[in-house]
């Protein structure tokens, strides 16, 4: 889904939006002073050297006009003697050069400040947007794509954070080193030639306005092609081994291109702009300062302005001038911020879709009775996932949910660890709502173990103990043993300590759901959601998986979302879910008498399933896995 980039309208909603994006440096007020404080005293110490530059030349100005040297006198005696008229010069370079030694220290103080500031000011952005990806509400994930939302949390965090200290830093040595040299020339020159000097500044806004008005769709267009590529890159390295698999690379890289391509065009488009729109600035600057020259020579001419003060105010109108191009920064990063700045926020902004009350209370012990009642969900307006959907499940019963693809079942599966608020209806856990309760104690109370086992690249013991912590390892290793992972983890070179790669991909499907059903043992949550976790596996891996499963689902409530047969025959009660409603519900026989989804499925699974010895191994292993399952629910 594409944001639409707002814009804002008026001065207020632009000075509104700028305050917003300066909140950001909330955390580096310290840092912020001392580079403030830097800043000015290297403002004062620069107008000092350049009007040291004034008894330097006057001083020269009085050797011209002295007599020729004696030629007995060496350059170093006539330097070093008190009463040669090199003395005056000496005095002032000394002055000079110290003030030159102090400047390039401040300088240095300036750049390591500044940069001190800039990458805290960063780190405390990037973990404000990290941890509101980590809350935000699943509708939010689930309208923007690992691409657009990867480029936010760096392309246009770095936009804002760019024009944030640009601006800071910036004005700052603007503003500062400005004052302090008109305050100079006023003082030691002449206040017209002060107020001169100040005759580019309308031009330049007009000139800035009118960049920023063309800057900005440009940019827009660009952070919308940088969401193209990164979204085409994310896909394709997560994809690579379908792309292999299909040898479909030069369709991948000629695509890729042509995002890399529209990229281009619109940063040359942003080059071509700032080309036209630097010489208009310089063309501004250097005819004020060539103005300003014409004046002061008049004034020299007049005697109302020494040689001295003309080099003062050379010195001072180039710094000035230098100084006023970073207007032009500033403008050209507050453009690309806009169109950033409404991006970031809408990640800062977004709610979270499972809201807590302030006085929400942790969810009370007890052994995982669930009611949903008359609940109705949906993702989009108009488009009901779940429609009046009424059941309840006592503590300590497995409960299969059957149903065609899209028909609902992992959304009320989620609805159950409310990731999700129904539209309508109520979903209680041991007779209290989920929305009343902390979101934390529904999450620690139901554990998932989904189809799609999701590892990271660390050790199997951290993968299992994810969410835990402080578990110990013989806590770990009794959780593997439980889901029969122990007996390939006990085979690796590391044994627990074994690094295994990203999404496990050094692992088989089996290996992973086994490591995944370790993670749901050890959280050990009082309701199991089972995301048609043995889908993917083949009828001798369901076999050890049951095994370890039957262990796991003694004592707590189970929900069973299952695609074969096999699996649901095992629960307690089965909920065939059809376009959103329970259609069906009951034991595996009572549904085989009643013509429907389920005696259709089951019939279809179960028709090559042979009684004697034309049985192949695949049916005797799914018979034998049924017939155990049996036994322990019996039991």
């Amino acid at each position: 889904m594409e944001s639409h980039v707002r814009k804002p309208e008026n001065l207020t909603a632009q000075f509104k939006l700028i305050r917003r994006m300066f909140k950001f440096t909330a955390p580096v007020k310290f840092h912020i002073a001392v580079v403030i404080a830097i800043f000015i005293v290297y403002a004062a110490a620069e107008t000092t050297t350049v009007y040291l530059l004034k008894p330097a030349v006057n001083a020269i100005e009085k050797i011209s006009q002295a007599p020729p040297l004696s030629e007995s006198i060496g350059i170093w005696e006539w330097i070093t003697s008190p009463t040669s008229p090199g003395a005056g010069l000496r005095k002032a370079l000394l002055w000079l050069l110290a003030a030159k030694l102090i400047t390039s220290v401040l300088s240095w103080a300036k750049t390591v400040s500044s940069n001190w500031q800039n990458m805290s000011m960063v780190y405390y952005m990037r973990a404000a947007v990290y941890d509101r990806l980590q809350r935000v509400g699943f509708s939010f994930h689930d309208q923007y794509s690992t691409g657009q939302l990867i480029n936010r949390a760096l392309g246009d965090l770095q936009s804002v954070r760019n024009f944030v200290n640009v601006a800071m830093h910036a004005s700052a040595d603007m503003t500062f080193a400005v004052v302090f040299y008109l305050i100079m020339l006023y003082s030691f020159c002449s206040p017209k030639l002060a107020l001169y000097a100040l005759i580019p500044l309308p031009f330049w806004c007009l000139a800035i306005r009118r960049f920023a008005i063309t800057m900005q769709p440009v940019y827009q267009k660009q952070v919308k092609a940088s969401d193209t590529m990164v979204g085409i890159l994310t896909e394709n390295i997560a994809g690579v081994h379908v792309v292999r698999a299909f040898a479909t690379e030069n369709l991948e890289h000629e695509k890729f291109k042509g995002s890399c391509d529209t990229l281009l065009g619109w940063l040359l488009k942003a080059v071509r702009i700032r080309v036209i729109m630097n010489p208009v600035v310089r063309v501004i600057a250097h005819t004020a300062h060539i103005w300003l020259y014409a004046i002061a020579a008049v004034y020299v001419q007049e005697g109302k302005l020494a040689i001295g003060d003309l080099l003062i105010l050379g010195s001072a109108m180039w710094s000035i001038l230098g100084k006023m191009h970073q207007i032009n920064s500033i403008a050209d990063s507050y453009q690309a911020a806009v169109v950033s700045s409404y991006r970031l926020f809408e990640i800062l902004d977004s709610k979270d879709t499972t809201p807590q009350p302030a006085d929400a209370e942790p969810l009370r012990p007890g052994g995982g009775a669930v009611r949903f009642n008359h609940v109705s969900f949906s993702y989009k307006p108009g488009e009901p996932v779940l429609t009046d959907i009424s059941f309840s499940v006592p503590a300590g019963s497995v409960v299969a949910l059957v149903g065609p693809t899209g028909s609902g079942k992992t959304t009320l599966a989620n609805l159950l660890g409310r990731f999700y608020d129904p539209e309508m209806g109520e979903v209680h856990i041991d007779g209290q709502d989920l929305r009343d309760v902390t979101v934390k104690s529904v999450r620690e109370s139901v554990g998932y173990v989904f189809q799609e086992t999701y590892l990271f690249s660390d050790s199997i013991a951290r993968n299992i103990a994810y969410g835990d912590s402080d578990a110990s390892i013989e806590n770990i290793k009794q959780a593997a043993r439980i889901a029969r992972a122990d007996e390939f983890i006990e085979k690796l070179p590391k044994k627990y300590d074994n690094l295994i790669g990203e999404y496990g991909a050094s692992l088989s499907g089996g290996q992973k759901q086994r490591l995944a059903i370790a993670r749901a043992v050890l959280h050990n949550p009082r309701i199991l959601v089972m995301d048609d976790a043995l889908a993917a596996v083949d009828p001798e891996t369901e076999a050890i998986i049951r095994s370890g499963l039957e262990r796991i689902m003694a004592g707590r409530t189970v929900f069973l979302i299952a695609s074969r047969i096999s699996t649901a025959r095992r629960a307690h009660r089965i909920l065939v879910i059809e376009r959103g409603r329970i259609a069906q519900s009951g034991t595996h026989d009572e549904l085989m008498q009643q013509a429907g989804y389920y005696r259709d499925v089951a019939a279809s699974q179960f028709a090559s399933t042979g009684a004697g010895q034309g049985a192949s191994h695949m049916d005797r292993m799914v018979r034998r896995s049924a017939k155990q399952s049996n036994r322990v629910l019996d039991d």
